[in-house]
């Protein structure tokens, strides 16, 4: 791993990937180490992604690893409040701005913040465990041995516990079968509780709220980034994936009436596809 200091701090890199590694996750082993250079040498996972065995081995088993791989974080890491940064209503609403910017800039941001303040306190309201807050099909690799490796964690935080069953399951770049989807999120509310971890012991009915909630933050966020990529940064090719996460954005909105005015915001946006 070659990360500039100047451009990147490996530091939680290092310190989360070992508090994982203790703790039975598969992240990469870390050889060498020097941070003032910015130079790693790490295991290799190989470069079979997700993504790709996702279109030669059986979805239903990947899945099930992958979502396995969540209940594992969620149980075995009790200890994320003391130690990593909570996903606090200011983080989310600093990550909801990326959309007002890039999206709909007329829009004042004390107005957008009015708006988008009733989706900050609910998803504040989501039991919080340990999150990735990157677990999709672009950061987890199908090892030789058939376990998956977790890379990409640096970002961690104390967050909703179903954030990264969304990432996973309404994945940017992967569509899956809403029906489906639903009975993934059913069957992981059962595992966790299996697992002794008690704050999922709610009605279906508020486990998937929590689901779709966590998405829409998410998935508002990503819409911004990804039209970020395009007119800062020049990198258009994102903008393909835009239409897959406006259907959740609309799905989510079409649901709950209450959201009606974020769902003005996202019709009146700057992006490539509407939702009517």
């Amino acid at each position: 791993m070659d990360a500039p200091p100047s451009l990147e701090d490996s530091l939680p890199f290092i310190e989360i990937g070992e508090w994982m590694k203790e703790n039975g996750l598969n992240v990469p082993t870390i050889f060498a180490k020097d941070l003032e250079l910015g130079f790693m040498v790490l295991s290799d996972f190989g470069d079979h992604h997700f993504q790709d065995a996702l279109q030669k081995e059986d979805n239903d088993t990947l899945y099930s690893l992958a979502t396995e791989e969540i209940c594992k974080l969620q149980k075995s890491l009790p200890d994320s409040q003391k130690k990593l940064p909570t996903f606090a209503p200011s983080w989310q609403s600093k990550e909801l701005e990326i959309f007002r910017e890039w999206c709909t800039p007329e829009i004042s941001p004390s107005e957008y913040q009015e708006i988008t303040d009733i989706l900050v306190k609910e998803v504040d309201k989501i039991p919080k465990a340990f999150m990735h807050r990157d677990f999709h099909c672009r950061n987890l690799l199908l090892c030789p041995n058939k376990d998956l490796g977790i890379i990409d964690f640096q970002g961690a935080m104390h967050g909703p516990i179903t954030y990264d069953l969304v990432s996973l399951l309404r994945d940017c770049y992967v569509s899956n079968d809403p029906d489906w989807v639903n009975q993934q999120v059913t069957n992981f509310q059962h595992s966790i509780l299996s697992a002794g971890l008690s704050y999922a012991d709610v009605e279906p009915e508020q486990f998937i709220r929590w689901f779709d909630l966590a998405g829409l933050q998410r998935h508002l966020k990503c819409v911004g980034i990804f039209h970020r990529l395009q007119i800062r940064d020049h990198k258009p090719e994102y903008m393909k994936d835009v239409p897959r996460v406006l259907g959740y954005i609309k799905q989510v909105l079409d649901f709950y009436p209450e959201l009606k005015e974020i769902k003005k915001v996202v019709n009146q946006a700057s992006i490539s596809q509407k939702i009517s």
